[in-house]
């Protein structure tokens, strides 16, 4: 497992190199579960960040320490674009390039939140980290929504936001299985 203290390395960072470069981000995976109050134990760092490929970047990211991997995937891909990072230092960190509106949005409601070390650190809102998830659909992610779901205190919004990605039912069918 990796330590606490190299994963806030690791996001310090990179955030360094994305608020230098004007890229809106926000962590998204095991840390922003953990952060929304689910104890939940990851090796990686996840982040949503409205980036592109760009020379600038790679070489911003490279004198960091970073080892920079983009990888394409077909448009009708949940993930079309992602940017993979590691180091010898830090753990492997996965940046889901934001190519769609709604990715923006939700971009554009993270909430900033200060970890142990001090860091502060953009999060995904919780109901937009749910829809996420639900999007994802793999047997973990339905496990972080159910947590979530029992341990936040989510808005109508939720409900909203799952139905215009087509989750409603999905987010219906999890709801159920937490109240029994």
């Amino acid at each position: 497992m990796t330590e606490r203290g190299s994963f806030e390395n690791a996001i310090a960072q990179l955030s360094s190199v994305l608020d230098e470069c004007n890229i809106p981000y926000a962590l998204i995976g095991g840390l922003a579960v953990a952060v929304w109050g689910v104890p939940r134990a990851t090796e990686y760092i996840d982040l949503l960040a409205d980036l592109r490929p760009s020379r600038e970047l790679d070489a911003a990211l490279r004198a960091e320490g970073f080892r920079v991997e983009w990888r394409r995937g077909d448009p009708e891909d949940p993930i079309p674009l992602l940017l993979r990072l590691n180091s010898a230092t830090s753990p492997e960190i996965d940046i889901v390039c934001a190519t769609r509106s709604w990715e923006r949005e939700m971009l554009s409601r993270a909430i900033t939140v200060r970890l142990p070390t001090g860091l502060e650190a953009p999060v995904m809102a919780a109901e937009d980290l749910i829809v996420l998830k639900l999007i994802a659909g793999g047997p973990g992610d339905l496990i972080d929504v159910a947590e979530l779901l029992q341990r936040t205190s989510l808005t109508a919004e939720l409900e909203v936001r799952a139905a215009a990605r087509g989750m409603a039912e999905l987010l219906s069918q999890v709801m159920a299985s937490t109240r029994r």
